[in-house]
């Protein structure tokens, strides 16, 4: 059996985009407590030190946070978590671990109800230079983010020609219908181990028709009429100078994370898609050494209080825009929607920085009874929370990652 004859087969449903919908002939259940994921995290982590170091209900919030105290009830925090990330694992913070867990939580979710909207996901990444991108992953292998928000844009609003959509279909179509005919006839020629291997790709196969006869299917529906947002503007009482402002609030990145939030906001809102992933590492050059810096100098403390504090600006904003958005079921978009913001690891100055330890995890939306509280959950994994999130979905599993139990949200 010639390698190349392999290659050549599989080749030809590579160019088959990963953040389009693989729809699924599924329904969500009627019961479902949550109706759309939204994963964001930082890669560098949060300075752990100036978090709240109280639990309960009446907890403090550290002066930072400020951004995020008028939505206190929206959101439960999280805190002294494990996930065990570090430079190399930094971005797997929603998978766990891939040996283990081949799917990374909003995956597995959109595999659930990614067949009800036009784009079954969306997975994009905005930062400066940096070597991890990937923070979502699919039968083990990383999902190509979206790294402009222009491209973000026309993924989820821009409107095509429909002759000119027909035309990349029949091609789609052409050439799906050819690489299972190669398959077919390479069935009869290969060993029974290469027959298995071919049973996987008959599968991979099947799943991009399904893909395919749901984009043909969506065809029909029109788009939604969306401008391009606007640049931001983030009230922030701890970034009040005019120095602070420029550079955590009106930095060019910043601007381009706060356009990317309200892409999401506007996708759910027009249920354009209903699950996404938004990972982010530095907001400038500095920033990562500034982590590093965070063990010796207090001035690097400081200075990542602020990085920090721009964050929590921008899940500010994003939190705004959906309490304030009514749904006809009489509730808010907040409602239905679950947001999980974390870092994949965390800094301080007794650890250092890229460390596994202390994870903070931010819980919005979904109605969750702890609402309004700090919970410390000292050394406990963060895929806990992750599998007790599948289970507001619907989702019946037993295992995500090295998750231990299923907790109260």
């Amino acid at each position: 059996m010639k390698r190349r004859e392999i290659l050549k087969s599989a080749g030809c449903v590579l160019f088959l985009p990963a953040l389009e919908s693989f729809g699924q002939d599924r329904s969500t259940p009627e019961q479902a407590e949550a109706k759309r994921l939204f994963c964001v995290s930082m890669g560098y982590g949060f300075f752990t030190d100036v978090l709240p170091q109280t639990d309960g209900a009446d907890y403090t919030f550290s002066a930072h946070m400020e951004p995020l105290k008028k939505h206190r009830n929206h959101f439960t925090l999280y805190s002294k978590m494990k996930f065990g990330g570090d430079h190399v694992r930094d971005h797997k913070c929603f998978v766990g671990n891939t040996t283990t867990n081949p799917d990374s939580l909003d995956q597995i979710v959109a595999d659930h109800i990614g067949h009800l909207t036009r784009v079954r996901n969306v997975v994009t990444f905005i930062s400066h230079a940096h070597h991890h991108i990937v923070a979502s992953w699919r039968n083990r292998l990383p999902v190509l983010p979206i790294q402009s928000t222009r491209v973000l844009f026309e993924t989820l609003f821009a409107k095509t020609d429909p002759k000119t959509q027909e035309r990349l279909l029949a091609h789609k179509r052409s050439v799906l219908d050819g690489s299972l005919e190669e398959a077919n006839s390479l069935m009869a020629r290969v060993s029974g181990r290469d027959r298995q291997r071919l049973d996987e790709y008959f599968a991979a196969l099947r799943e991009s028709e399904q893909e395919l006869n749901k984009s043909i299917e969506w065809l029909s529906n029109p788009r939604q009429d969306v401008e391009f947002p606007v640049a931001p503007k983030f009230e922030n009482n701890f970034l009040a100078t005019d120095v602070d402002k420029k550079r955590f609030l009106e930095n060019p990145r910043q601007i381009q994370r706060g356009i990317a939030f309200d892409m999401i906001y506007k996708a759910f809102r027009f249920d354009i898609t209903r699950v996404a992933n938004f990972y982010m590492t530095g907001l400038d050059n500095d920033h990562h050494i500034t982590t590093h810096n965070v063990p010796k100098a207090e001035g690097a403390r400081t200075s990542l209080t602020k990085y920090d504090s721009s964050f929590f600006s921008l899940l500010s904003n994003f939190y705004d825009k959906l309490a304030n958005t009514k749904l006809e079921s009489g509730g808010t978009l907040m409602d239905e929607t679950v947001t999980v913001a974390t870092g994949n690891n965390s800094v301080s100055q007794r650890m250092g920085p890229h460390n596994g330890n202390e994870i903070p995890v931010f819980v919005a939306g979904g109605q969750f009874a702890n609402h309004g509280g700090h919970i410390i959950r000292k050394g406990e994994t963060t895929c806990d929370i992750y599998l007790s999130i599948l289970q507001k979905f619907g989702i019946e599993r037993d295992q995500f990652g090295n998750s231990r139990k299923i907790i109260q949200l």
